[in-house]
């Protein structure tokens, strides 16, 4: 069981669930490791039907099976409980529901063997008609919840200004900066005193929140809270992608409860509601606790919660207050995805790193070119791949770049790459790196290729702007598109670059052939720079108005005019 093909399902990061094909193939994944965990069993009900003596008489024929069924379930039971370590809680129950089943169906399978040619040919017919019909109740109530219509209500509008106000609220509440124990509260469990950040954000914070998250993403989706003293009204629209010509919605209104108390989650869901139907009062009651053992035991929430010492819902407003945060080696895993910031692709950005540095510090030394940079590591990356995969090691190849063109703390962000103590001359060079005479628009490209990479192209963009809507602030070096070009190109090329694995090792031909920076990064030393937000306002529309679409379209057109991008 533990090296069977059910054991390790589909695993997808984060960003990359918002893709509807991954989606769809990781729902698929999750099925068939449902299907093989029954799978398992299937020969513990089989061998437990023929290995229990036949009755005699009418009795005897339906005592046989129900008997065989009880040492198969029994059995199943056994076995289930001692492969999951005798972790015993609700989560564990429900998953005891795929080994019964498996069992169940052993047993029929052996009682049908017993039964002779006749019954053994009519035995594949029987199954294939169950599994239609499961089919037919599982996805009926699926299809009844999709409603034709949104629920009517409108989701917070994101302005820069809002944006703005929200970075300065939570940048201050960094729990990584509590190492050092700036403040600190007593904990509950053993009165020691430690560092903790107290965050308030009001119904209206959190509805900009989820409105600026929610559009991250290709598909149309809303949600709304409401919050009165311990009780928490959720609303949520999110479109399915059945067809363009009659969209199809599901709908979700939950009222209930959540708190947080020492690392303690508490869950209460009164009432939920899915497009026409209501979730039956005794059905909410049995998954909440499920729900709960889950997020609690989920390698995503579980150093979050560890770090939450109380999260109260009061009325209008909810109150965080959290400690250090200890984030495992392998959450990066887990929210980028094993594609992404798998260990081999890991493994192969420290060698690029080196080689980089190798290069970059040679005899003569010399300040690099951007093009000698890239035409580097992806002659690297063509050397490995060819063998190998070439999307994986042009994955590695941007994040290399990244560490060392672009910005430090990509290198923390990916976590267990390092950019080199010893050569600290060849890092300051690669440093200085120019793209088109500035070395800023060279940080801009190769981070934004890093992020999208991460996560996915739309968020990547959306990174780059929400840096230029913060240097349009007060104190700030103002909105800049030439800037936005660095970002849409650097995330074009990465794109382009690990699309498959057609793309990425025609991006490696292509720069064997030389780098030209024409066919990578188009002019943009013309578009305006340092605008002010007041400008920005008035004269563009701000983001989003009339006059800033002109813009972005012509930034658009001119990415997609490069050479190495058609």
């Amino acid at each position: 069981m533990h090296h069977g093909p059910g054991r390790e399902t589909a695993s997808l990061g984060w960003w990359e669930l918002q893709d509807s094909r991954r989606l769809l193939g990781w729902i698929g994944g999750l099925v068939l490791a449902a299907f093989c965990e029954s799978a398992y069993f299937l020969p513990i009900g089989f061998i437990a039907a023929i290995a229990v003596p036949r009755g005699s008489g009418r009795l005897g024929r339906f005592h046989t099976p129900l008997l065989a069924l009880v040492i198969a379930s029994a059995l199943a039971v056994l076995l289930y409980v001692v492969e999951i370590a005798w972790s015993w809680d609700s989560a564990a129950a429900l998953g005891l529901v795929f080994p019964l089943l498996g069992g169940l169906l052993g047993t029929w399978m052996g009682t049908t063997w017993l039964c002779g040619w006749r019954a053994r040919l009519w035995f594949m017919p029987k199954v294939a008609l169950l599994a239609v019909l499961a089919a037919v109740c599982a996805g009926m109530p699926v299809w009844l919840v999709l409603e034709p219509k949104p629920l009517p209500f409108e989701a917070a509008h994101v302005t820069s200004a809002e944006k703005r106000r929200l970075v300065d609220l939570i940048r201050g509440k960094d729990p990584t900066s509590l190492e050092e124990g700036r403040t600190g509260t007593p904990n509950a469990t053993d009165r020691v005193w430690e560092p903790t950040h107290t965050l308030r954000l009001t119904e209206h914070d959190l509805n900009v929140l989820l409105a600026w998250g929610l559009s991250l993403g290709p598909l149309e989706r809303k949600a709304q809270v409401g919050l009165a003293r311990e009780l928490a009204l959720l609303s949520v629209s999110a479109r399915v992608p059945l067809g363009r010509e009659k969209p199809r919605y599901l709908n979700l209104a939950m009222t209930g409860c959540a708190g947080v108390e020492d690392g303690v989650l508490r869950l209460e869901v009164d009432r939920c509601q899915a497009g026409p139907l209501e979730v039956p009062r005794w059905l909410l009651n049995s998954l909440v606790p499920i729900i709960t053992s889950r997020l609690y035991h989920d390698r995503r929430a579980k150093p979050f919660l560890d770090a939450t010492r109380q999260m109260a819902i009061e009325p209008g407003s909810i109150l965080l207050t959290y400690g250090p945060l200890h984030l495992p080696p392998e959450l990066r895993r887990d929210l980028f995805g094993p594609a992404a910031a798998g260990e081999e692709v890991l493994a192969s950005t420290q060698v690029q790193i080196e080689h980089l540095l190798a290069v970059a510090g040679g005899s003569p030394p010399a300040q690099p070119s951007f093009g000698l940079c890239l035409e580097t590591v992806f002659a690297l990356a063509r050397d490995r791949s060819i063998q190998g995969d070439p999307v994986a090691e042009n994955r590695a190849g941007l994040f290399a770049l990244g560490v060392l063109l672009g910005h430090p703390r990509v290198g923390e962000l990916l976590g267990s790459v390092s950019a080199g103590d010893e050569n600290a001359a060849a890092r300051r060079a690669l440093g200085r790196v120019a793209l088109r005479g500035r070395s800023d628009w060279t940080k801009h490209f190769c981070v934004s290729a890093v992020i999208a990479i991460l996560s996915d192209e739309a968020v990547s963009d959306a990174a780059g702007l929400l840096k230029e809507e913060l240097d349009a602030g007060t104190g700030g070096s103002g909105f800049s598109f030439a800037d936005l070009v660095a970002d849409r190109a650097g995330t074009t090329f990465a794109v382009c670059a690990t699309r498959d694995e057609a793309a990425a090792r025609a991006m490696q031909s292509r720069l064997a052939g030389g780098f030209r920076v024409d066919d990578f990064f188009p002019p943009a030393a013309d578009l305006p720079e340092g605008i002010p937000d007041a400008q920005l306002q008035s004269r563009y529309g701000g983001v989003g108005g009339e006059a800033y679409r002109r813009l972005i379209e012509q930034i658009e057109r001119r990415i997609a005019a490069c050479a190495a991008y058609r």
